[in-house]
């Protein structure tokens, strides 16, 4: 679809002025931390990094997927049709400044303008403008759906992830629950059909995709790489398929991208401006009472971020020092592995209600059930007393325990500097 737009773009008179002003550079925009905030937040956006999307897909991996195949070509791929999109577009944008003898600059506009008023204008002084308007928005369509599977599903797995048991196990209850969600998420975006609608995205899209993904990533980033380690992250790659990442990575993933996220954090801070939006007989400023909205949703991530953390730290008893509760949250789950390693314990008679009624460091929190395959916690960690335990392998009995022999006794540490 890309492609047929760009040849019947690049026929269109002006194609080649919107072309050279694409790949142009303007050096003095380096300067301004919104540039560099949009481009962070737009490969966020993307690929899905610090929204869940990415989480929830890949959970449905296999263990031993090549992560490493993955994490190098998505981006490329991701950023190789970006590129080439914007030779679609700026081929008709040089072909709507032709048409109204105005700069480039003058029609170009960013946003729902571009999709929704600037293309469309753009496509009905084309020939045979009814095809390529309806093959345009069918485009649009299915990457409006793309993007809502990948971002629904990161809310609504998360939310199954916590809902009862019985929930999680009935499918026409998880079902009901989605649609239930999904009916309220689509009786808020009726808002943004108003004649105010517009207004109200602008609002939502500069204040949830600007601070708060910067934020999510830079968390990500220190609970990554320097509570759970560096070293641990290298060594559970390497178990799921054979490769350990080299000093390049580690470097990267320590360093570099926190640094990264950290300045353009700060600079966003620094040059900060209230927000406004763009029309076309001026520029709307939005009043105090909206700038302080912007505020309150910018703070809700970052609040719930510190509200679960609190919650964790005194759920782990609360008298421990911050270091105490790092080591202890930093541990890998006593059941950390393949799934495949886990099958004996659901296949095995009653086994499956023990083990799930395990909590991440092993132990019965429901003390009240005897089953007569797994007694205990212990028996998991190796104090293996029953017949019947021999169901489950012993590459599973490993990693029952705190330690991991794979991760030369890593595992059984937590938060180091």
């Amino acid at each position: 679809m890309l492609t047929a737009l760009l040849i019947q773009g690049m026929l269109l008179d002006g194609a080649i002025d919107g072309i050279k002003y694409y790949l142009t550079p303007q050096w003095d925009l380096l300067a301004d931390s919104k540039v560099w905030r949009d481009a962070a937040v737009q490969i966020f956006y993307s690929l899905s990094v610090c929204t869940g999307g990415l989480i929830a897909m890949s959970s449905f991996n296999k263990f031993e997927n090549n992560i490493r195949r993955d994490a190098i070509m998505i981006p490329i791929i991701n950023c190789a049709t970006s590129i080439y999109s914007g030779f679609v577009i700026f081929a008709v944008l040089g072909f709507m400044a032709n048409e109204k003898r105005v700069c480039i600059a003058d029609v170009a506009e960013q946003g729902p303008g571009l999709v929704f008023v600037v293309y469309p204008e753009a496509l009905a002084k084309m020939p045979v403008a009814p095809l390529w308007s309806i093959l345009f928005f069918f485009m649009v369509v299915l990457l409006g759906f793309g993007s809502q599977f990948s971002i629904i599903e990161a809310v609504l797995s998360a939310l199954i992830d916590v809902l009862p048991r019985d929930v999680q196990r009935s499918t026409g209850k998880t079902i009901l629950f989605r649609a239930i969600m999904c009916s309220c998420f689509f009786l808020v975006g009726i808002s943004m059909t108003t004649q105010a609608g517009i207004y109200i995205l602008t609002l939502l899209d500069q204040s949830v995709g600007g601070i708060p993904l910067l934020v999510v990533g830079l968390v990500e980033c220190f609970a990554l790489q320097w509570v759970y380690g560096t070293e641990r992250c290298a060594e559970d790659i390497f178990r799921m398929i054979g490769w350990k990442p080299s000093f390049y990575w580690r470097w990267c993933w320590k360093f570099v991208s926190p640094l990264v996220l950290t300045f353009v954090l700060v600079m966003s801070f620094i040059q900060y401006k209230p927000i406004t939006y763009t029309k076309p007989d001026g520029v709307y400023e939005y009043p105090g009472w909206a700038v302080a909205f912007e505020w309150i949703v910018i703070s809700i991530p970052i609040l719930l971020m510190i509200i679960a953390g609190f919650y964790n730290f005194c759920r782990m008893g609360g008298g421990k020092t911050l270091k105490e509760a790092l080591k202890e949250v930093s541990k890998p789950q006593w059941d950390w592995g393949p799934a495949s390693d886990r099958e004996p314990f659901y296949q095995a008679p009653e086994s499956s209600e023990s083990y799930a009624n395990l909590n991440e460091r092993g132990e019965n929190i429901a003390m009240s059930y005897k089953s007569p395959y797994i007694s205990s916690a212990d028996s998991l960690k190796g104090n293996m007393h029953t017949p019947h335990i021999n169901t489950i392998s012993a590459n599973t009995a490993k990693q029952a325990g705190n330690l991991s022999s794979n991760n030369n006794g890593v595992l059984n540490e937590g938060f180091q500097f």
